[in-house]
């Protein structure tokens, strides 16, 4: 079957497969993203900083990688890019359950297979994105009716994927072991992989003069450092990152090691305050319309009040109260990711939606591994010294008000720009 150029009639089918394959996708980041960690805990005894360290790999390759693919994605069929990464997440995770039942499974490999794994995750993320705009008529991209309304429904999946996914690893991990378990997470990347050879549409040819690597690189950072909205939008969302990182980093050596639960049970405490996430990303378009843009995203502070109740863990209901403070937290991301995304793939010329995209994410996501990094070795020292609960709880509190408070910066934005 031939493919379509942009300038015909799109059916809503390229539209559901894109949507569709981006939710597998993330339901195999969240299924992998709880396994594996939970393997190194629950049967590796990995330490505090050595969790650091695997949280912080998989993100490492966005400041290695990410304004190389941007850069070079202009000029590769991005459809196909999307699929060979998803087949490489799926063979490297694979690798796992299999050294596992060969009885070789060790933090060393858990290490090489994120640190690779999230080398594709960084192209897949950047075509992903990159692909969006050409599925999406024109007058609906300047209008940005249709394309917050796909950001959104993907802004959706990937909250929905938080809820279910750690909730199905841990029934997984408990129910199946380790090996079957780890396994069965990794097949949503071969969904993800079927569903975009689906997709018809083929992308416009951006700029027939091949510019060298590194100017294209220059170009995207510059466009986001002179541009005065985005510019703040990243600094403020590296800094939610950094914090984010932090939380990550020990959240579940918090519910393993100092609540005392089972991969089960930690998989439905995690998922269950994704339930706040689901509910924000359903309802950030309505919230942009009503509130605009920059009131929502300083509305999204509200993250870091929620945080700063993390201490009521140690001397009340902890299960309840740490699922209370993830669903009150968890709204917030999706709300700001649906509207910073939508505000730079409105403000982005087509030839740039890959190397801004790409400047954005790298720029963001390069303080996420400094932030579980310093969440996991700040965990280890504060546990040594204050006990795991106490010290646990100080670097939750202090990542999630770091993260919350970021959208502070927002406020700096000029009203009138």
């Amino acid at each position: 079957m031939r493919g379509r150029t942009i300038t015909q009639t799109r059916p809503d089918a390229d539209l559901t497969w894109y949507w569709s394959s981006q939710t597998a996708s993330f339901a195999g980041d969240r299924l992998t993203g709880f396994a594996v960690p939970s393997i190194a805990i629950l049967s590796l005894n990995a330490s505090s900083a050595q969790v650091g360290v695997l949280s912080a790999l998989g993100w490492f390759a966005y400041p290695a990688f990410g304004l190389v693919a941007g850069a070079a994605l202009p000029h590769i069929p991005r459809r196909r890019v999307m699929i060979i990464g998803e087949v490489i997440r799926f063979a490297v995770f694979a690798t796992i359950p299999l050294a596992a039942a060969l009885g070789g499974a060790g933090m060393g490999q858990l290490f090489v297979v994120v640190a690779v794994a999230g080398v594709a995750m960084v192209f897949v993320d950047v075509a992903g994105q990159s692909y969006l705009p050409a599925l999406v008529e024109p007058q609906h991209l300047v209008g940005a009716n249709a394309l917050i309304g796909m950001n959104a429904r993907v802004q959706s999946s990937d909250s929905a994927s938080k809820l279910v996914g750690p909730a199905l690893a841990g029934l997984l991990l408990r129910t199946t072991g380790s090996t079957i378990g780890m396994l069965l997470s990794t097949l949503p990347f071969l969904a993800s992989a079927y569903g975009r050879t689906r997709i018809t549409t083929v992308e416009p040819p951006v700029d027939a003069a091949r510019e060298p690597m590194l100017q294209r690189i220059r170009t995207g950072f510059d466009f986001v450092r002179r541009h005065p909205i985005l510019r703040r939008q990243v600094g403020a969302a590296a800094v939610r990152s950094f914090g984010s990182g932090m939380v990550d980093a020990v959240l579940l050596l918090f519910a393993y090691r100092v609540l005392g639960l089972s991969s089960l049970a930690g998989g439905l405490l995690i998922a269950a305050g994704s339930v706040g996430g689901l509910l924000g990303a359903f309802g950030a378009n309505r919230l942009a319309i009503k509130l605009g843009t920059r009131r929502v995203l300083l509305l999204t502070s509200v993250e870091a009040l929620c945080w700063l109740a993390i201490p009521l863990c140690l001397v009340t209901a902890p299960a309840i109260t740490l699922v209370l403070i993830r669903v009150l937290a968890g709204g917030w991301l999706p709300v700001w990711n649906v509207v910073t995304t939508s505000v730079r793939q409105q403000l982005t010329p087509a030839a740039l939606q890959s190397t801004v995209h790409a400047t954005a994410r790298t720029l963001t996501s390069s303080t996420v591994p400094l932030g579980a990094l310093t969440g996991g070795f700040a965990g280890g020292v504060l546990s040594s010294q204050l006990g795991a609960a106490t010290g646990l709880v100080l670097v939750l509190a202090a990542g999630g008000v770091i993260a919350g408070s970021s959208a502070l910066l927002v406020a700096t934005t000029p009203r009138e720009v």
